[in-house]
């Protein structure tokens, strides 16, 4: 049951197959012998094998920050903890990028509804405020447990499985998503276009601040999602009348946006991924996409810009 994927599309160009992972399995699992090891809490059974599913199929550690050194070799007496708990750590889910914690992380909350016994949720170490107030805006935050244990044993562990392979179409957590952040929408195309730009991060534009300049003369709202609480920018991107934006993080609003929204995502040469154009399919928009050439001179974004004129306040 492929995706979405246009001849040109940034799917087929980026030959990630990112349209082409479903139907994914998704499941909960109970066990009562788990041991929750390093900072990613990889389940363990006494036997010592490892879940596949909670390392994203990947056996071994792939990146040194990812743990400590030895973490998954030289393992700890474990940790009781009593109750019942599941867990969202992950490779993909370790707080500091939005659109993982979103997608990869708290999607897999979608399986603990249908736990009987509701468990406990153990979170990543050092998660940043936007994280924090996802949990909060989901009344969850007194359910969370941060552990520094190297090595955890839960008196009863529920493993959420991911709902799709990070970055790839995603259709239940899609909606788990909107349904689950849906008293914070606004109107929809109540409000301005919206320009979510890029600052102090990578892949910026050289000219970031004439493109900047462009879209605010045509009536845009510059929006840096970096600044603001993500209850606004759920305010903001569920009621615009249009979005334009670079590739990046902030994009991950489209899951906000109404269908029909006219849709600009700007990419740069060296870099291209559809998760956020996989969104824009689920939600139906009105997707565009502009990859930057090494001189660009504005005027393609005029013409997205005209097209979409006649739905701009």
């Amino acid at each position: 049951m492929p995706g979405i994927c246009p001849h040109g599309s940034i799917t087929e160009r980026a030959s990630f197959e990112q349209h082409d992972h479903q139907p994914w399995p998704i499941f909960w699992t109970h066990t009562n012998d788990a041991r929750l090891v390093g900072r990613m809490q990889f389940w363990r059974d006494p036997k010592d094998r490892i879940c596949s599913e909670a390392v994203f199929h990947h056996p071994t550690r792939r990146r040194l920050r990812e743990d400590r050194l030895l973490a998954q070799l030289i393992v700890p007496r474990s940790k009781f903890l009593p109750g019942a708990w599941t867990s969202i750590a992950s490779p993909w889910c370790d707080g500091g990028n939005y659109f993982h914690w979103m997608v990869d992380g708290l999607a897999r909350l979608f399986v603990r509804d249908y736990i009987p016994e509701k468990p406990g949720i153990l979170i990543p170490r050092g998660i940043p405020r936007f994280a924090e107030e996802t949990l909060d805006l989901l009344h969850l935050s007194g359910v969370c447990l941060t552990t520094y244990q190297e090595c955890i044993q839960p008196e009863r562990y529920d493993f959420c499985s991911a709902t799709a392979m990070t970055g790839v179409w995603n259709p239940i957590g899609f909606q788990w998503l909107r349904d689950a952040f849906a008293p914070y929408f606004a109107k929809p195309q109540s409000g301005p276009p919206i320009f979510l730009t890029r600052r102090g991060n990578a892949r910026i534009p050289e000219n970031l601040q004439a493109i900047e300049k462009l879209f605010s003369n045509q009536g845009f709202e510059i929006i840096d999602c970096g600044a603001i609480p993500v209850h606004r920018q759920i305010e903001i991107a569920s009621s615009a009348s249009s979005i334009a934006g670079l590739h990046g993080a902030a994009m991950t609003n489209l899951l906000w946006a109404s269908p029909g929204t006219p849709t600009l995502e700007i990419f740069q040469p060296n870099y291209l991924n559809a998760c956020y154009e996989q969104i824009a399919f689920q939600g139906a928009l009105d997707y565009t996409s502009l990859v930057l050439k090494k001189e660009e001179d504005l005027s393609s974004f005029l013409v997205w810009q005209d097209k979409v004129s006649s739905k701009i306040p």
